[in-house]
């Protein structure tokens, strides 16, 4: 096992920032600290071991986000797992707070609506804009709009047509 005492710094920011994150759960994944709401990861903390052992963390932020960040240089796809959505970032590349908007957009797409309002209800409304690839996918939000507008069309079409029958039932006496 890989030894993170260059990531004592990291990982006690990474732990305070989680801790505030309901579900969330620290474990190992293959040799490396992690945070996951029940069974799905949402941040790996590493090392990139060709640049000195530079402390890392990796976050799913989708495929959406992920093409945009990529664009920066100071972001790479995560190997192995980076095909699903993951970025990786060195430590040293950005602020505390844009570290804190990472891991809480990347939980955010793993934690239950319940978790996500728990979440915001205790911080007074989140601190990060809830993105399209956020939660259900904007995909899927249409189509339960349209399905429901369609249900409801077919009700009120339904009703128009009993009330047709009945009236031309009652003209025809």
């Amino acid at each position: 096992m890989k030894n993170f005492a260059s990531t004592d710094g990291l990982m006690k920011e990474l732990r305070s920032l989680c801790s505030a994150l309901p579900g969330a759960e620290e474990y190992t994944m293959v040799h490396h600290p992690a945070f996951r709401v029940g069974k799905k990861p949402f941040l790996i903390a590493g090392m990139m071991e060709h640049e000195h052992n530079t402390p890392t963390l990796s976050v799913n932020l989708g495929h959406m986000t992920q093409g945009d960040l990529l664009a920066e240089p100071r972001f790479t796809k995560t190997p192995y797992i980076g095909q699903h959505g993951w970025v990786t970032l060195r430590r040293k590349d950005a602020a505390a707070e844009e570290i804190a908007q990472l891991v809480e957009e990347s939980w955010r797409r793993i934690a239950s609506k319940k978790l996500r309002a728990e979440h915001d209800a205790r911080s007074g409304g989140g601190a990060v804009a809830a993105k399209p690839g956020a939660g259900k996918s904007s995909t899927k939000q249409a189509a339960t709009k349209k399905a429901a507008a369609g249900k409801s069309a077919r009700k009120q079409a339904a009703a128009g047509k009993g009330a047709t029958k009945t009236s031309v039932a009652r003209k025809s006496r």
